[in-house]
C-alpha cells in the first residue's frame, strides 16, 4: 500500500475515533494542498488561538497528516520558522 493511501486510511480512522477533533479538521480544511504555513499564518487562516494551533499541528504531525518543511521566514513575524504542509489531498 502506498504512503498516501495509508495516510488517508489513518486520517479516517483518527477522524472516526475522534482523535482528529474539530480544530484539527478546521486546520486541515483551511490549508491549501501544496502550500506551507507557519503557526502564525495558520492563526490568520483559521482564527484559532496560537495555543490551539500549536497543539493541533503537533497532533497532525504525529499522525502523519502534516509534515515540516525547510526553514523560511514567517510572513507574519519575519522570524525563521519550519513551515508545515499537508501530506496528501483530502478525499471528499
Amino acid at each position: 500500500m502506498a504512503v498516501a493511501e495509508t495516510s488517508v486510511i489513518s486520517y479516517h480512522e483518527h477522524k472516526d475515533t475522534g482523535k482528529v477533533g474539530k480544530q484539527a479538521q478546521l486546520i486541515l480544511n483551511k490549508m491549501a494542498f501544496g502550500e506551507n504555513y507557519s503557526r502564525r499564518e495558520l492563526i490568520k487562516v483559521t482564527g484559532l488561538e496560537l495555543s490551539s494551533i500549536c497543539g493541533r499541528v503537533n497532533e497532525l504531525l504525529q499522525i502523519g497528516l502534516l509534515k515540516e518543511l525547510e526553514q523560511r521566514p514567517c510572513s507574519v513575524t519575519k522570524k525563521t520558522i519550519n513551515p508545515v504542509t499537508k501530506t496528501q489531498k483530502e478525499l471528499c
